[in-house]
């Protein structure tokens, strides 16, 4: 490959690069997206991630293909931002919870079809072997640029602006089948209220830092987001997210086929496991699925360690495969919350004006988390192997008693009630 094989330190800051233009997005997106509403975000952002795409195609050194990396990230974000706010107050109350558990769900969609065309084409001798993988990237941004602007703007953000007739017009045909009834009536004036509510009692300024920690419902609300975010990135470690090609050099898996038919086949379980989560989480309680999953993680990392010690001292075969199925199975604890619930928790904890500004906060925090996990996970596995993942086995340890005892369960609750906490 012409653009060089970067290890370490410079590995590490590509790994983080997306997450980097992330942080960018993030700082801005929250406000543009409560001026300019949520489909001009959505946009602009897919339209970045395709120019981005096409300069990480034709890229002629490493540096300018990490410099359309981090561009992507800064798009992908600024999608991110505003794209589950508007499936969230777009979603019919009764479909809300499974429909913004299965929004976080399809980014293994594009995980799949990566790994699988990253397969197929590894073995091509020509610079085309990676710059296939780039140009797809196109494909999806593409659809979402042209598609969202046959989609409704949010009901929640017209009302905050004024526009309530718009508002009333796309509830009655969206969501009471060209009906004015008796859950359109319940919704609008629903939104009516919390959006006064918001001028009137709570006075949120979506600028000011100082209004975000201005009462304990807020900071308890930041908290929740933030807990939320850093443990999306961090729990289990989140390796194999970017690093799953080092932790099977520790297991001997050192072929580009091994690796990339692991990758693909790992994907594809975990998007069965997400998608699956996501149409029980309704069902079942917030706080009781964050327990079991971070328990459940718990358990297995610590296994996960102990066995990948027992390989890098002994070399026995039987235990990489041991590494690689509990691999799978902490992978299963990790996708039946952190990846539907991510998205869907912190929404239901904010109130109406809040939404996209801590949503963005939430994303912000994840971004920076991202950076500081992607940066330091293949200096510290190069450089002291399986004695990296200690830390993150108590880390574990804490998250699961952040959760056990500030978690709040917000199952069965409508968005403006849940706001109320």
């Amino acid at each position: 490959m012409p653009l060089g094989l970067p290890s370490g330190s410079c590995l590490g800051f590509f790994g983080a690069s997306a997450s980097v233009g992330g942080l960018v997005a993030c700082i801005i997106g929250g406000p543009l997206t409560e001026r300019f509403g949520r489909k001009i975000m959505c946009s602009s952002g897919a339209a970045l991630v395709v120019l981005m795409a096409l300069m990480q195609t034709f890229s002629t050194s490493f540096e300018m293909f990490t410099g359309g990396k981090l561009r992507v990230g800064l798009g992908s974000f600024l999608q991110q931002v505003a794209a589950p706010v508007l499936v969230t107050e777009l979603a019919h109350p009764k479909q809300r919870v499974a429909i913004t558990s299965l929004y976080n769900t399809s980014i293994f969609i594009g995980l799949i079809i990566g790994a699988w065309v990253t397969f197929a084409t590894y073995r091509i001798d020509s610079q085309w072997a990676w710059k296939i993988p780039c140009i797809l990237q196109i494909v999806m941004p593409s659809y979402q640029l042209s598609m969202v602007w046959f989609c409704p703007e949010s009901p929640r953000w017209l009302v905050s602006k004024g526009r309530i007739e718009e508002a009333r017009a796309i509830l009655v045909k969206h969501h009471g089948n060209g009906v004015e009834d008796e859950i359109v009536r319940f919704e609008l004036n629903e939104n009516i209220a919390g959006v006064e509510a918001d001028k009137t009692v709570i006075k949120f300024n979506p600028y000011s830092p100082k209004a975000i920690t201005a009462t304990k419902g807020n900071r308890y609300r930041l908290w929740l987001c933030l807990v939320t975010a850093v443990g999306s990135q961090t729990i289990g470690g989140g390796f194999t997210a970017n690093y799953l090609p080092l932790i099977l050099d520790q297991i001997g898996m050192t072929t580009k086929k091994e690796k990339t038919l692991v990758n693909a086949c790992l994907n594809i379980f975990n998007w069965v496991v997400c998608f699956s989560s996501a149409l029980v989480i309704p069902r079942v309680k917030r706080r009781t699925i964050s327990l079991v999953s971070a328990a459940g993680v718990n358990v297995t990392f610590i296994i996960w360690t102990a066995l990948t010690a027992r390989y890098m001292a002994t070399e026995a075969v039987g235990l990489g495969i041991g590494v690689l199925v509990v691999i799978v199975i902490s992978s299963f604890f990790v996708c039946i919350c952190w990846i539907p619930l991510a998205i869907a928790y912190p929404l239901e904890t904010v109130i109406t004006k809040q939404r996209s500004i801590f949503f963005a906060i939430t994303l912000f925090v994840i971004n920076v988390t991202a950076v500081i996990n992607s940066y330091m996970s293949p200096v510290g596995i190069e450089n002291i192997g399986w004695r990296y993942y200690i830390p993150t086995c108590v880390w574990n340890a804490l998250l699961f008693a952040f959760i056990y005892f500030t978690f709040v369960e917000t199952s069965g609750m409508t968005l403006e009630i849940t706001t109320l906490i």
